[in-house]
C-alpha cells in the first residue's frame, strides 16, 4: 500500500455511506453533495455501478474483501468511529487535527487514504472519490490524481470544477505511513 488516494481505486471498494448526521450541518451537506458526486462521477467516467452499503451493513466480508471509502465523520458513520482512534488525523475539543494544526470541525473536512486498520492489507480512504473533477475530462492526460495521501478541504470555498472545495493542507506521508 502506497496511496496516493486514488489508489484504492484500482482494487475492489466498497462506498460506505454515514447513518447518522454529524453535529455539523454545513458538513453534513458537503458529504452528501461530494459522495453523491463520488457515486455518480464513477458511473459516468468509468461506466460501472460502484458498490455501495450503509456502514451499519458492513460485515466482516466486506473489511477483507474491499477498500472501505468512508464518508462522514466519526460521528456520523460507525465504521469510521470504530478506527478514529488509530487513524493519524484525529477529531479532537473542535478540531480535525494534523500533526501540526488543527482545522475547525464546522468548516473542515479531512480527505485521507490509510491503511485499513481492521484489514491492513487494504486502504480506508475519507471523504473522496477519484481526485480528479470535471476540468479534467476534457483530456485524459490530465486524469491523473490530484491530491496526495491526505487533505483537508475548507468547506467555507463551494467545489468547483478543480477541487472539492479549498484545500487549506495537504500532503503524503511516510514510507511507513506515518506524518512526515
Amino acid at each position: 500500500l502506497q496511496g496516493p488516494i486514488d489508489d484504492a481505486f484500482l482494487d475492489s471498494f466498497l462506498i460506505v455511506k454515514p447513518s447518522d448526521k454529524s453535529p455539523h450541518a454545513k458538513v453534513n451537506e458537503w458529504v452528501d453533495a461530494e459522495m453523491n458526486r463520488a457515486i455518480d462521477h464513477w458511473r459516468r467516467q468509468f461506466r460501472g455501478t460502484p458498490r455501495v452499503k450503509m456502514d451499519k451493513e458492513v460485515t466482516d466480508a466486506d473489511i477483507n474483501n474491499h477498500n472501505l471509502i468512508l464518508w462522514g465523520l466519526p460521528a456520523s458513520n460507525s465504521v469510521l468511529k470504530k478506527i478514529a482512534g488509530k487513524l493519524p488525523i484525529r477529531w479532537e475539543d473542535g478540531k480535525v487535527q494534523t500533526l501540526k494544526q488543527g482545522y475547525d470541525t464546522d468548516t473542515h473536512v479531512p480527505i485521507l487514504i490509510y491503511p485499513n486498520p481492521l484489514n491492513p492489507s487494504k486502504y480506508v480512504v475519507l471523504n473522496s472519490g477519484f481526485t480528479f473533477r470535471d476540468y479534467d475530462y476534457l483530456n485524459n492526460a490530465r486524469q491523473v490524481p490530484k491530491l496526495p495521501d491526505w487533505a483537508i478541504i475548507d468547506i467555507t470555498t463551494p467545489p468547483n470544477s478543480r477541487w472539492p472545495g479549498k484545500i487549506t493542507d495537504a500532503g503524503f506521508f511516510g514510507e511507513e505511513w506515518q506524518w512526515k
